[in-house]
């Protein structure tokens, strides 16, 4: 009666053990994420072209959801975004560059670069 205890009780163990071992998946990032386009030229007056849409994309498949940055917020911003895709919008009348960053829930990076220009 004692080994049947026992032997049950490994079996749990042992099923407890398996269920959290093959539930834990790696979560670092070591693909690195493409942005493109990689650079981009905007202009910042009012007639200009002020905005581009950009897209993520990596070897293997994207975490989502994904988190957009600007280096300088003063030159523009990210109006919006879904799935792989942020659309930037440049700041009327500030030139200069800005750094678009793009990172996935595994700790995937990239960037692009936005040069704004006066019209």
């Amino acid at each position: 009666m004692k080994t049947l205890k026992y032997f049950a009780c490994l079996c749990v163990m042992v099923a407890l053990a398996g269920s959290i071992w093959t539930g834990c998946e790696s979560a670092e990032g070591t693909d690195g994420v493409d942005i493109s386009p990689a650079s981009v030229t905007l202009g910042s007056g009012t007639n200009s072209t002020r905005t581009q849409v950009f897209t993520a994309k990596v070897k293997g498949d994207l975490a989502l959801p994904l988190e957009w940055h600007v280096s300088n917020t003063a030159l523009g911003h990210i109006t919006s975004s879904s799935g792989a895709n942020a659309t930037y919008l440049a700041n009327e009348g500030r030139t200069g560059d800005n750094v678009i960053t793009a990172k996935d829930q595994y700790g995937n990076e990239g960037s692009a670069v936005v040069m704004q220009l006066r019209p």
